[in-house]
């Protein structure tokens, strides 16, 4: 693994930093930018969110029947 120089050393931390900062200055309870990129993938192999999905997909489905063409 090669080393990175001391100047792009120095350029990631100050991007880490000015992220940190970022974070602090977002009142408490708000959610991020970008914060929807971590619920991907939270419910997967989990069976109760399958069924959650299953039945709600259930229920669509039987109201687009309801409505007709």
């Amino acid at each position: 693994m090669s080393e990175a120089t001391l100047e792009q050393r120095l350029e990631r931390l100050e991007r880490i930093v000015e992220e940190m900062r970022s974070e602090m200055r977002r009142p408490r309870g708000q959610p991020g930018r970008d914060d929807w990129r971590m619920t991907i993938g939270a419910f997967a192999d989990d069976p109760i969110a399958d069924e959650i999905i299953d039945e709600a997909l259930r229920l669509r489905e039987e109201e687009r029947r309801q409505l007709g063409p």
